[in-house]
């Protein structure tokens, strides 16, 4: 067997050497050329396709469909055709007057201009993408260890809202407003920033508890967590929920309003403690 797929390709690398070996092919009665050397398409030739890898294209006669190079150039001589397409990657297209290109005619050079911007693109897709993942596992990991501190301070979900999420989360909007406009009228006084800094805090704290009560809840839905510990049950819980979070549009729309629904569970937590006093 091993003999069999040796000398399948020495034959493989042969032919393909000899192929290569004529620096220049010439289009006759080919319908659709696909050849990795120069390709030179005579006058009185008509062709549907040519697809060009790491040479140059000369067309002199008629293309029905499409030109495609990559690695090389296109010369379109006159009296040329193109019906459709023309699209060269790392390469130059040059038209001489007289020739004829119904479509488009599209050339991708990847000069060092063209380089740095697709690498500096890349980089800020790649860190967009890192701060995510980073931001993600810090909250999951936020939430649990809030969820164990208050583990015992905080009563079922069901009894303390009691069909109250509508006006939680609308409470929680009406304060967050109010929060950045006062934060933003103390940070024009110097004295004022800390104090700004403080009141920017509030959310981001009761957001934090919040999400340790919805993480529990959320667990407790999940059959077989019943009786593990409860830094697996909050683990689970805000890991399924910081997921939705990474959802496009719909994700920033959840996190909204649990955001919003943590405010304003927070602040009820707090008219409770005070009436208790």
């Amino acid at each position: 067997m091993k003999k069999i797929q040796i000398i399948s390709a020495v034959i493989i690398i042969f032919f393909t050497s000899m192929s290569l070996a004529n620096p220049t092919a010439y289009a006759a009665g080919e319908k659709n050329i696909m050849k990795s050397k120069e390709v030179v398409i005579p006058s009185n030739q008509s062709v549907e396709n040519v697809i060009v890898f790491g040479h140059n294209a000369i067309i002199k006669g008629k293309v029905k469909t499409a030109v495609i190079v990559f690695n090389g150039d296109v010369e379109i001589k006159p009296h040329a055709k193109i019906k459709e397409l023309v699209l060269v990657v790392g390469g130059h297209v040059k038209q001489e007057p007289g020739s004829n290109v119904t479509e488009n005619i599209l050339s991708i050079n990847l000069d060092s201009p063209s380089q740095n911007s697709l690498f500096l693109g890349g980089m800020v897709l790649v860190g967009g993408w890192l701060l995510r993942l980073i931001g993600s596992i810090v909250l999951v990991l936020f939430t649990t260890f809030a969820g164990l501190a208050l583990n015992k301070r905080f009563s079922s979900y069901e009894e303390f809202t009691k069909g109250k999420a509508a006006r939680f989360v609308l409470s929680g909007a009406i304060t967050s407003l109010a929060i950045l406009i006062l934060s933003l009228l103390l940070g024009i006084t110097v004295i004022g920033i800390p104090i700004s800094i403080i009141l920017l805090l509030i959310p981001l704290i009761s957001f934090i508890a919040g999400m340790a009560v919805l993480s529990k809840e959320t667990a407790k839905r999940i059959a077989g967590l019943e009786d593990k510990p409860a830094w697996i049950v909050y683990l689970t819980g805000s890991f399924l929920i910081v997921s939705i979070f990474n959802f496009p549009v719909i994700g920033g729309l959840v996190l909204f309003i649990l955001y919003c629904l943590s405010l304003g569970m927070a602040i009820q937590w707090l008219f409770r403690l005070r009436r208790k006093k």
